[in-house]
């Protein structure tokens, strides 16, 4: 029973973090130690709008996010600007890299 009852709820926690469309997901590297780390943002709480004139030319929404990993202290900075729709116009980070 235990096995059933574990599987379920892997697959409930799969579907909320990962194909759910209230979640954008990017996978980043630390340039310390190499840890690759999937950051999952919410649309509804971790992005906000941008000001008139802020950031890229048709720029609705902005990200600020900073990440950790397990495996150092290395702190990575992640901005990203998005346009309707969320789609990103420019993104960058300091302490790692993206991975496509």
């Amino acid at each position: 029973m235990g096995g059933f009852l574990e599987n379920l709820k892997k697959a409930f926690s799969a579907q909320a973090g990962e194909t759910g469309s209230d979640f954008i997901t990017f996978k980043v590297k630390c340039d310390r130690c190499n840890e690759e780390i999937t950051a999952r943002v919410r649309k509804n709480s971790d992005i906000s709008g941008v000001d008139t004139g802020e950031g890229p030319h048709g720029a609705v929404y902005f990200l600020r996010k900073e990440i950790l990993g397990e495996k150092c202290n290395n702190l990575m900075n992640m901005k990203v600007y998005f346009g309707y729709d969320y789609v990103i116009l420019s993104k960058e980070i300091s302490g790692g890299k993206f991975v496509e």
